[in-house]
C-alpha cells in the first residue's frame, strides 16, 4: 500500500503563492494574495509581509496604516522597528519618526540601530531644512488657517500639516506663533506635538482664561498619563457609575471634553473629587445660587469658560 500524501491546505497554498510572486518580485499580487490569507487568518507575520509588500510598491502611507494593528509588535523586534522607521522617514513623517526614536529608547532594541535609524533620520532633516524652505512657509500659512478654522483638526488635515517638517523647523514654527494661537481645538493639538517630541525650551502660550503662560514640554505630561486626568476617571468610576450609569457618562463626556480644550492647563490632581462633584451637582440640579467656598468659585469659573469656548466654537 503506498504512502499517503498530504497535500496542502488552502491557506498553505495561498502563503506559497503570495511568496513566489514576492520572489518573482510581482509585488502587487503578493500583496493581494497576503491580504486574502491576512483576512482568514491576522497575524504579525503576514502583517509584515504586506508592509512589505506596500514598501516595495512605493505606497508607503498605506504600509504605515496597516502596520499600526501590530505596532507594538514592530517595537519589539530590531527588523520591525527599523522598517517602520524607515518608513515614516520615506513619507516624509519626520515628527512621527522623532517620536518612534523615542519610543525605541524604552524598548529592548540594542543601541547601535537607534542610532543607525537617528542617523539615517537626521540626514534626511538635514536635506529637508535646506531644500523644504517653501514648504516650511507653506506650513506657517496652513497654520494660520487652522487657526482661524476655529474648529476640531481632522486626522487628515494634522497628517498634511506635519507632513514634510522637521523637529527644528516644527519648533521654530511654535516659537513664532505658539503665543497668537486662538484655536481651542489646535492649541492642544501642537502641544500634545512638543511634549510628545519632548522639546526641552520654553513656551509662550494663552490658556483657556486667557492669561500668558509659559511651559517647557518635557516636563508636561500627555493628556492620557496626567495625574489629575487619572484621578478624575478613577473617582468617577469609584462613585457615580456604580449608582448611575448614565449620569457617570454625560458627565465624563464634558469633563473630557473640557479637559481636551484646556490641556496642559489642567486641574490639580488634589481637586478631581471637587470637580466631578461640581459636574454632578450641575447634572443633578443641586448647584443653588448661594456664597460658595473659593475652591469652588473658582471651578465654576473654570467651567464656565470651557463652557463658554466650546459654545462659540460651534456657531
Amino acid at each position: 500500500m503506498g504512502e499517503t500524501i498530504d497535500f496542502p491546505g488552502p491557506n498553505e497554498r495561498l502563503r506559497l503563492a503570495a511568496e513566489k510572486a514576492y520572489q518573482s518580485k510581482e509585488f502587487l499580487q503578493a500583496f493581494r494574495l497576503y491580504n486574502e490569507l491576512y483576512q482568514k487568518n491576522a497575524s504579525f507575520e503576514i502583517n509584515q509581509w504586506l508592509v512589505e509588500c506596500l514598501q516595495q510598491l512605493n505606497d508607503f502611507a498605506k504600509a504605515l496604516d496597516l502596520a499600526e494593528d501590530y505596532l507594538d509588535d514592530y517595537l519589539k523586534e530590531t527588523d520591525g522597528y527599523l522598517q517602520i522607521g524607515h518608513l515614516l522617514i520615506l513619507d516624509g513623517q519626520y515628527l512621527k519618526a522623532r517620536r518612534w526614536l523615542t519610543l525605541g529608547k524604552k524598548t529592548k532594541i540594542a543601541s547601535r540601530y537607534q542610532e543607525q535609524l537617528a542617523s539615517e533620520l537626521a540626514k534626511v532633516e538635514e536635506v529637508q531644512q535646506i531644500l523644504g524652505l517653501e514648504d516650511f512657509h507653506g506650513k506657517r500659512k496652513h497654520l494660520r488657517a487652522l487657526d482661524e478654522a476655529n474648529q476640531p483638526v481632522s486626522a487628515t488635515e494634522w497628517h498634511v500639516f506635519t507632513q514634510a517638517i522637521t523637529k527644528p523647523q516644527f519648533v521654530t514654527l511654535m516659537h513664532e506663533t505658539l503665543a497668537s494661537i486662538k484655536n481651542p481645538y489646535l492649541l492642544p493639538k501642537l502641544v500634545d506635538e512638543l511634549v510628545r517630541l519632548e522639546v526641552d525650551e520654553p513656551f509662550e502660550l494663552i490658556d483657556y482664561l486667557g492669561n500668558m503662560q509659559q511651559i517647557i514640554p518635557k516636563k508636561v505630561k500627555l493628556l492620557q498619563e496626567d495625574d489629575a486626568v487619572k484621578a478624575i476617571k478613577k473617582e468617577i468610576d469609584e462613585t457615580i457609575a456604580q449608582e448611575d450609569p448614565i449620569l457617570a457618562e454625560s458627565v465624563s463626556a464634558e469633563i473630557n471634553d473640557h479637559l481636551a480644550i484646556s490641556y496642559p492647563f489642567l486641574p490639580a490632581k488634589e481637586e478631581a473629587k471637587a470637580w466631578v462633584a461640581s459636574y454632578v451637582a450641575d447634572y443633578r440640579g443641586l448647584f443653588e445660587e448661594k456664597e460658595q467656598p473659593k475652591a469652588a468659585n473658582e471651578i465654576e469659573e473654570r467651567k464656565r469658560h470651557l463652557r463658554n469656548i466650546l459654545r462659540l466654537s460651534i456657531r
